[in-house]
C-alpha cells in the first residue's frame, strides 16, 4: 500500500504519481529550522533560535507574532507532541505547526517561494474537524519570507472531495505523470516519461533537418496550442537536459579537461567596505550626504524594518511601487 503523508497532497495535485526523493535539501531544513524556531517563540524557548542568521530570525519573530494575532485571546497550541493530524483515507500521520481549538483554525507555515498548499491545509482541518466534532474549520498557511497569510474555510464536505478526489488519483492503476512544479524533488524524475517527451519533442523541433529559424520559429508561432506545448516542451527540456548540461561543462573545464569551443574565464570579485569603515568615513559628513552615497534607496520592507528598529511609524506615502513585472506563469490542464 502507497504511504501518503498530508504534505505530499499539494504535490500529488501537481502530479499523481508524484514521490519524494527522500532527501532534503538545503531550503529543507532551513524551512524546518524556521518553523522549529516560530514555534519555539511561542512556547517561550528560545533554544532554536541560536543557530538562525539574522534575517531567518526575523522571519520567525514575524510568524509567531502572526499566529499570536490570529489567535486572539485564544491560546495557540504549537507543541509537536499536541498536533498530530489523523487524516482519513491516509496511512501517516501528518503535524500542523499550529492550531487554535477555541478559534477553530489550523496553520502551517511555509518557507520559500508561495505555492497553492490548500490540499495539505484541507487535510489538516478535516482531521481537526474530526476530533472536535463539528463541521466548519479554517486553516491559514503563514508565508514568513513574503510576510503573508493565505487562509482557508473549508466545510467538512469540501475538505473530504479535496482530500479524497486527490488520493483517488494517485492510488488508481491509471495514473499519469504530469509535469508540475515539483518534478526536481521526484524520484521518477531521471526516468519520467511525461519528462522525456517534452524534452525529445523539444529538441527534435529545433533539430529538423532542412528547417530554417524563421520557419521554426512560424511553426511554433502558428497556433495558441503550437506555441504553449513548445514553451512547456522547451523549458523541460532547460530545466532538466540544458541546465545540468552547462553546469557538467563548465565543473568539466573548470577541472582541466579540454573540450572543443568551450574555455572558462573567471572575473575579479566586486570590492566591498563592511560598516566600521563605512561609519569613520562617515564621521563628519550630514545623513544626506551618507544616504545619497549608499545609492539613496531601499526597498519597502526593508524602510518598515528600518523604521520599527528605531521605533518610528513608516510614512507609507513614501513607498513607492515601481512598473509592474510580467512574469510566464504555467497552468494546470482543466481539461
Amino acid at each position: 500500500m502507497r504511504e501518503i503523508r498530508p504534505s505530499d497532497i499539494p504535490k500529488l495535485e501537481g502530479c499523481a504519481v508524484f514521490r519524494s526523493e527522500g532527501t532534503a535539501g538545503p531550503a529543507a531544513h532551513r524551512g524546518t529550522d524556521i518553523d522549529a524556531a516560530t514555534r519555539g517563540i511561542l512556547q517561550a524557548n528560545l533554544a532554536p533560535l541560536g543557530k538562525l542568521p539574522p534575517e531567518d530570525i526575523e522571519a520567525a519573530q514575524w510568524g509567531a507574532e502572526k499566529l499570536r494575532e490570529l489567535g486572539g485571546l485564544h491560546h495557540v497550541e504549537t507543541r509537536e507532541e499536541f498536533l498530530a493530524m489523523a487524516v482519513p483515507w491516509l496511512s501517516v500521520i501528518g503535524t500542523a505547526d499550529a492550531v487554535c481549538r477555541a478559534g477553530r483554525w489550523v496553520a502551517d507555515i511555509k518557507t520559500g517561494a508561495q505555492r497553492d498548499y490548500s490540499g495539505q491545509l484541507a487535510a489538516y482541518a478535516l482531521a481537526c474537524m474530526n476530533d472536535a466534532f463539528c463541521e466548519e474549520w479554517t486553516a491559514h498557511v503563514v508565508y514568513v519570507d513574503q510576510r503573508q497569510v493565505r487562509s482557508y474555510r473549508f466545510t467538512r464536505d469540501e475538505a473530504e472531495e479535496k482530500v479524497r478526489t486527490t488520493i483517488e488519483r494517485a492510488t488508481s492503476g491509471e495514473a499519469e505523470p504530469t509535469p508540475c512544479d515539483y518534478c526536481s524533488w521526484c524520484a521518477h524524475r531521471p526516468t519520467c516519461r511525461a519528462l522525456v517527451r517534452q524534452s525529445t519533442e523539444a529538441l527534435a523541433l529545433v533539430a529538423s533537418p532542412g528547417a530554417s529559424l524563421e520557419g521554426i520559429l512560424q511553426r511554433i508561432l502558428a497556433s495558441p496550442e503550437e506555441l504553449s506545448a513548445f514553451a512547456a516542451n522547451w523549458k523541460t527540456a532547460e530545466r532538466f537536459i540544458a541546465e545540468p548540461a552547462l553546469e557538467a561543462l563548465k565543473a568539466r573545464l573548470s577541472a582541466g579537461e579540454d573540450i572543443p569551443g568551450w574555455r572558462t574565464t573567471t572575473t575579479t570579485g566586486r570590492e566591498y567596505v563592511e560598516a566600521p569603515a563605512i561609519l569613520a568615513a562617515a564621521k563628519d559628513v550630514s545623513k544626506e550626504t551618507l544616504v545619497f552615497a549608499m545609492g539613496g534607496k531601499m526597498t519597502g520592507k526593508a524602510y518598515r524594518a528600518f523604521c520599527a528598529d528605531s521605533g518610528i511609524s513608516p510614512d507609507e506615502s513614501a513607498v513607492l511601487t515601481g512598473a509592474p513585472i510580467t512574469t510566464l506563469r504555467q497552468t494546470k490542464n482543466k481539461n
